[in-house]
């Protein structure tokens, strides 16, 4: 049929282009490709005097395979590139480092712990030698924080009543006002309302702290004497 001559006559064809196709191939395969490079169009090595070349490591990676590494020429050493990385780093700290300065207030009676609490905080000692406190005593301690620098600045009134003249110099622009009593004084704790009243009355907007004293005697009274003072504590309207 006419039909299935065709069909034969295209097989037939598909084998030829096949075959052909196969040996061009391998003709292809057999031949030196033009982008090779003969060897004998390389000098020599040992002939040349020229600065020696490592053509292998230039043709053997591709360059967008290559790792990336330092360059082995650079005339920085490792530790000098560290030690500029390290003092840019500083500098760009210091210069985005911020500073802010609290004014903290300490007031109450005399002999109640004031100077020991902020001498221990300032210096981490601590001075069983009591030193009255003569106006006003002041010390500073700065510590950093998220990369800032807050100073407090603390300062410390007399408790004697003749120093009550110089209670503006503590409670003025103080972020923070410490009213403290002693803990083994009742005394001193009925003193704290008369230190709220003066005190506030020169700065109304300092956050203040009730801060009872010498806890370590405190835990060594009756147990009726520590509900009465805490009781009394607890009354105070602040």
């Amino acid at each position: 049929m006419e039909t299935h001559s065709t069909s034969d006559s295209q097989i037939d064809s598909a084998e030829y282009l096949a075959s052909s196709s196969e040996e061009r191939h391998l003709s292809s395969c057999g031949r030196p490709s033009h982008s090779s490079h003969s060897t004998d169009s390389i000098p020599s090595q040992e002939n040349n005097n020229s600065p020696k070349t490592d053509i292998d490591a230039r043709y053997s990676i591709p360059p967008r395979f290559a790792p990336a590494t330092a360059r082995a020429n650079s005339s920085v050493s490792s530790s000098t590139y560290n030690n500029v990385q390290t003092n840019y780093q500083d500098q760009s700290q210091s210069r985005n480092k911020s500073s802010v300065v609290i004014k903290v207030g300490m007031v109450g009676d005399a002999q109640i712990g004031k100077t020991s609490l902020m001498v221990k905080y300032v210096e981490g000692s601590w001075d069983e030698d009591y030193i009255q406190t003569l106006g006003v005593n002041f010390m500073e301690k700065t510590i950093s924080i998220r990369n800032t620098e807050i100073t407090f600045s603390i300062w410390d009134l007399g408790g004697q009543r003749e120093f009550v003249n110089m209670l503006p110099l503590v409670c003025n622009d103080a972020v923070a006002i410490l009213f403290m009593f002693d803990l083994t004084r009742k005394s001193t704790l009925n003193s704290i309302k008369e230190w709220y009243r003066q005190g506030r009355g020169f700065n109304k907007t300092a956050i203040p702290f009730l801060v009872g004293t010498k806890y370590d005697h405190f835990v060594n009274f009756p147990r009726e004497d520590q509900e009465e003072i805490s009781t009394q504590v607890c009354s105070l309207p602040y």
